[in-house]
Formats: C-alpha cells, structure tokens, sequence
C-alpha cells in the first residue's frame, strides 16, 4: 500500500475529516513490508507458487504483456470496478480502524496505463515492490502517464488468480482496506500481468488511485 499527497497551503490533502495517522505518506520501507505480507497471503492460499497449475484464463495469456483486467476471460473489467464500489458502499473497519461508506471511483485510463507499466515491471524483474523502474513511485509513473494528480495511491498484490480473490485480499489487509475506502479518491484503475514459469507468482496486480488537481 503506497499513498501519496500534495500538500495543499492549509494542510493535508488526502484526508478531510479522517484520523491523521494513517495517512501520512508511507515509506518505501514500509510500503513493501506490507505488500510483501500481501503476497504471503495468497501463498497460503495456494495461489502464489509458480509451479501450480494457473487457472484456465490465466494460462491462456501467460507470457502476454501486461493488460486491464477487463482483457482476460473470466476477470471482467466492468466486475472489477463494481467489486470496488460495493466494497466502498459499506462501512468497515481496517484492522482496528473504522471507515465510513464513500462515493463510488470511476475508471482511469491515464491511472490504467501507470498500472499496466508496473505490473509489467514487476513480473520483467520479478520483483514485488512499489518502487518501480528507475526508483519509480505511485506519484512518479502517474505523472509519466498523463494524470495530474492531487493525490494518488496503489494497492499491489501477486499470486491471486482473479479479481474476487484480490480484492478480498486487499480488504482483509488493514493499509490495502484504506486505501480502498480512502474518501479522497476519486479514480481508479486495475491491472494484472500474467506471470510465467520463470516467476515466482503467476500474477502480478496492481490497483492505482488518484485525485486529479
């Protein structure tokens, strides 16, 4: 989980009314141990190892470049962004902290082609962190991608085969459920590069959000 903000003259621009701790801008260090406790989840849930046998739709596009979700057989796109909204639509609690109910997102293709681009740089280098090619951020490939940005956040996750079991993966990790119910967010956008049997993961996901100025 990565958030970033541009201050504003007054203050803080991620969080109007919400407690100021979870939102001060996470370091890289940190960013990754979180992650990192993501992927080991779906490790655990069998959905990680690179000798497992990928589900049919997966399969199918390994080795493919990195695309939305909406590309692949079974993991529709119009779904993805639904799952999020319902998930938004409802109050919880992330870890130990409550969130209320927010608006929906809407769809990104500028925040789409920032995660297209790291997913792919994930799976390439076989890595798994937020910092990206050249010591890119969340912030840094937005801009690259032609999003002007307030704020923005992303969410990454590898091992999961669809869409369902990512995202309740990322609800079920306190820093991945704020981000999805962060208020301030307004646009969104998922992607997900099939791994191949040189990777660790079979997939590799990520979930950009932003607030454009």
């Amino acid at each position: 989980m990565q958030t970033t903000c541009r201050p504003r003259a007054t203050g803080s621009a991620c969080q109007p009314g919400a407690p100021a701790a979870p939102w001060r801008r996470v370091r890289a260090a940190g960013a990754a141990l979180l992650a990192l406790a993501l992927a080991a989840c779906g490790a655990a849930d069998n959905d990680g190892a690179a000798g497992t046998a990928a589900d049919a739709d997966t399969a199918a596009v390994a080795g493919s470049a990195s695309v939305p979700v909406g590309a692949l057989p079974g993991n529709d796109l119009a779904g993805a962004l639904d799952r999020l909204n319902a998930a938004r639509a409802v109050a919880r609690t992330c870890g130990t902290t409550p969130m209320p109910a927010v608006a929906p997102l809407r769809w990104n293709a500028a925040l789409e082609q920032a995660a297209i681009g790291h997913s792919e740089w994930m799976q390439a280098n076989n890595t798994f962190s937020h910092t990206g090619a050249g010591g890119s951020s969340v912030g840094t490939r937005a801009t690259a991608a032609g999003y002007p940005w307030k704020s923005v956040g992303e969410n990454i996750a590898a091992g999961q085969p669809d869409v369902a079991r990512v995202i309740a993966a990322w609800l079920a990790s306190p820093g991945h459920c704020m981000n999805i119910m962060h208020a301030d967010f307004v646009d969104v956008a998922l992607a997900l590069k099939p791994g191949t049997s040189s990777n660790t993961y079979r997939t590799w996901w990520t979930l950009d959000f932003g607030r454009p100025r």
